[in-house]
């Protein structure tokens, strides 16, 4: 009885605020609440899917989710691969930890400065004689494939995958499991693909999910060091909520109504047990 009322209290206090949240933008957006209500209609959902800036939104900040997954989770397996063939240790895995200090919006000033026309990496190169000028260095921030964006996002969260790959690593006894794969004849390569980086995924995707939803919803990172469209739906939502047209207010709540729908939805089907798994061993 006691353990319910606990899950209860806890329900109550991290679903209240959301669906409380929820249902004041759905009304906002419905005209049924806000500075301008003039009763129920649908005039601003019509205006949130009349032009493709929302799909576009919701799109790239997809891609910079998947993207940036793609690139942190291989790294962490074979970080793990490596730890695990050398034994763990050394100054690298204790180096993994600096970046977990770092708050987003710093570690987003840092790589601005690091990669900009004007950054550090620019003149190093201008020095070097490799470009002519700012004008010759590529565009690594505020471009459309949001590469800033992605080794930020790389920055700060493949330490703590490396981290918790490397101890699970571990805590899987891999010895054992590696014993039985050479017994049937498989290779390094064999077992890695086939046992020790399925296992690892498969461990941790409770939580690669949880960082997919941070992902989508990231802000700091894309604000600085993206660009003005396309946006994440993030920043769109706070740009309409936040600019003086007040019309454009119900719209960013109409968006705000998709984004957590999204959210919730995918979560649930991600973290429903024997409905979907991510990885198979």
């Amino acid at each position: 009885m006691r353990k319910q009322l606990v899950i209860g209290v806890y329900l109550v206090l991290t679903g209240g605020p959301l669906f409380a949240g929820l249902g004041y933008s759905l009304a906002y957006s419905l005209g049924l609440t806000g500075l301008l209500n003039e009763g129920f209609t649908l005039h601003h959902w019509q205006r949130l899917w009349s032009g493709s800036d929302a799909l576009l939104s919701l799109g790239y900040s997809l891609y910079l989710t998947v993207a940036s997954l793609a690139l942190i989770l291989p790294a962490a397996v074979l970080f793990a691969w490596w730890q695990y063939r050398k034994g763990r240790g050394g100054l690298f895995h204790k180096i993994l930890f600096l970046p977990l200090t770092f708050p987003p919006l710093i570690a987003a000033f840092a790589w601005y400065y690091l990669l900009s026309p004007g950054g550090l990496l620019s003149r190093a190169s201008f020095q070097a004689g490799f470009t002519g000028g700012i004008g010759d260095f590529p565009r690594l921030v505020n471009d459309a494939w949001g590469i800033g964006i992605l080794l930020t996002h790389l920055f700060l969260i493949f330490p703590l995958f490396a981290i918790l790959f490397a101890h699970q690593a571990e805590k899987e006894r891999m010895g054992e499991l590696e014993a039985i794969s050479r017994t049937l004849g498989g290779s390094d390569r064999q077992f890695l693909q086939g046992v020790f980086a399925p296992l690892l995924l498969k461990r941790s995707s409770p939580l690669i999910v949880l960082y997919a939803i941070f992902l989508f919803g990231a802000y700091e990172v894309p604000l600085l060091l993206g660009r003005s469209s396309p946006r994440v739906a993030t920043l769109f939502i706070t740009e309409k909520m936040t600019k003086y047209n007040l019309l454009d207010v119900p719209v960013g709540h109409a968006m705000a109504v998709v984004y957590t729908l999204s959210v919730i939805t995918l979560a649930t089907l991600l973290l429903r047990r024997g409905r979907f798994k991510l990885f198979e061993v």
